[in-house]
């Protein structure tokens, strides 16, 4: 699809919440990685957000910010 110019590899940053950290996650930490987060409708970070000094983007998420209301 990109006419030999290489793959482009998206991840979500993780969804452990503040009791995990994708730093450690060899695919979103990886340098050849986009790594996504995600957000509220209010702007606030979703309650299953991980800390990650990798991630280069926010997207929108179903604007619940507690694990009990995710569902996804």
């Amino acid at each position: 699809g990109r006419n030999g110019l290489g793959n482009i590899y998206v991840w979500a940053s993780g969804d452990g919440g503040q009791e995990d950290d994708c730093n450690c996650d060899g695919y979103a930490a990886s340098m050849w990685t986009i790594s996504i987060n995600s957000a509220t409708n209010d702007g606030q970070t979703a309650g299953y957000d991980e800390s990650c000094s990798s991630t280069l983007a926010s997207t929108f998420s179903n604007g619940k910010s507690t694990f009990r209301d995710a569902g996804v």
